[in-house]
């Protein structure tokens, strides 16, 4: 078991390089399809392994889960197929060589809101890592709620995952990451009642968890996210102040 165990921790942190150093490649005129392709690969290689991490916890094989099983298949079956059909051409530009993540953010909800702390951790940590990669932007319309966007209905998932100080303490250290990550991401962007959320659940966490170090993770994490916001709104102000000064010359 142990063996196992440092196997997939190994696995996971070569995943993870990978994962990093691909949005740092040069550019390359010539290689623009190849690169496009690798980094369908790489995004459908990270889904999958992201939603059978999920699929093979023995907590999701009870029967309470059955909905998350079959949504984790789904997904699985549907970025399987999306593969081949890029594979023998059936999906022209700019369609090719691109897997859409933003369609399979089901599975990683249901995780979050099933009441086991191993598979909401689990779920949580997937989702940070989408994010942060830029896999997921949830620009896309919320189809439950209009005028929202589903970027603000992930944010709002993840925060529900924290219930009070009964919550798990590796889950509230989870949620405090996932949503540093929302904030400071160049790859999303959130606004007015999203960004409140965030900023109110990491100082619920900070006021109400028991364990010293997720208190003191979430009070850093709440100082770094007031000087991202705060840094951002100086910027968008000085670009409106330049452009009225633009308009009125």
């Amino acid at each position: 078991m142990g063996q196992a165990e440092d196997d997939g921790l190994r696995e996971e942190r070569q995943q993870d390089r990978e994962m990093q150093q691909q949005p740092h490649r040069p550019p390359q005129q010539q290689h623009y399809s190849q690169s496009k392709a690798e980094n369908s690969k790489t995004k459908s290689m990270f889904l999958s392994r992201a939603l059978e991490k999920i699929l093979s916890d023995k907590e999701v094989k009870r029967s309470q889960h059955s909905q998350l099983r079959k949504a984790c298949q789904v997904a699985l079956d549907e970025i399987k197929a999306e593969l081949e059909k890029q594979k023998d051409g059936t999906v022209v530009p700019p369609r090719a060589n691109y897997i859409e993540a933003d369609k399979y953010v089901l599975p990683f909800e249901l995780a979050c809101q099933s009441k086991s702390p191993r598979i909401v951790s689990t779920s949580l940590d997937c989702l940070q890592k989408l994010i942060a990669y830029g896999h997921i932007t949830g620009n896309a319309p919320d189809s439950r709620t209009p005028g929202k966007r589903l970027i603000d209905r992930l944010v709002e998932t993840i925060c529900n995952c924290f219930q009070g100080p009964q919550t798990d303490e590796g889950v509230q250290l989870q949620i405090i990451k996932a949503l540093l990550t929302a904030v400071t991401s160049p790859h999303i962007e959130i606004h007015e009642g999203t960004v409140l959320l965030t900023v109110r659940t990491c100082y619920n966490i900070y006021l109400a968890s028991r364990n010293l170090i997720n208190q003191t993770t979430a009070k850093a994490t709440l100082t770094q996210m007031l000087n991202v916001i705060f840094t951002r709104m100086e910027n968008q102000a000085a670009l409106e102040a330049q452009e009225q000064e633009k308009e009125r010359l």
